[in-house]
C-alpha cells in the first residue's frame, strides 16, 4: 500500500481545496480603509469565480477523452494496457494513443 498519493488524487483535492480557500478568502475580505472599491468587488467575486473554474475543471477532467487518456498510459511495470472501444466511439479512438482500438 502507498501513502503517496497519483496525481488524479491530487488534483482532486485541488479541485476541493481552491473553492474553500477563495470562500475563506472572501470572508476574510481587506480592510475597508486600505480597499477601494475594485479591490472590494475582487473580493467579493473569488470565491464565485473559483467555483466557476473548479467546474469547468471537473468536467474536464471528467470527460470521457480524460479518462481514456489517463487509462492508456503505461503501469509502472512499463506495460500499455490495451483498450478495445465500440465502433461508435472511432473518432475518439483516433485522438488517442495507438494502444486504444476499435472492436472489429
Amino acid at each position: 500500500m502507498s501513502y503517496i498519493p497519483s496525481q488524479d488524487q491530487v488534483m482532486g483535492q485541488l479541485r476541493i481545496l481552491i473553492p474553500a480557500l477563495a470562500t475563506v478568502a472572501t470572508a476574510l475580505g481587506v480592510n475597508v480603509t486600505a480597499a477601494g472599491s475594485y479591490e472590494q468587488m475582487a473580493m467579493a467575486c473569488i470565491a464565485p469565480i473559483a467555483y466557476l473554474v473548479v467546474a469547468v475543471w471537473s468536467l474536464i477532467a471528467n470527460s470521457r477523452h480524460s479518462i481514456l487518456l489517463s487509462a492508456s498510459k503505461a503501469t509502472n511495470g512499463g506495460a500499455k494496457p490495451i483498450i478495445v472501444l465500440p465502433k461508435e466511439e472511432a473518432a475518439l479512438a483516433d485522438k488517442l494513443p495507438d494502444n486504444v482500438t476499435v472492436a472489429k
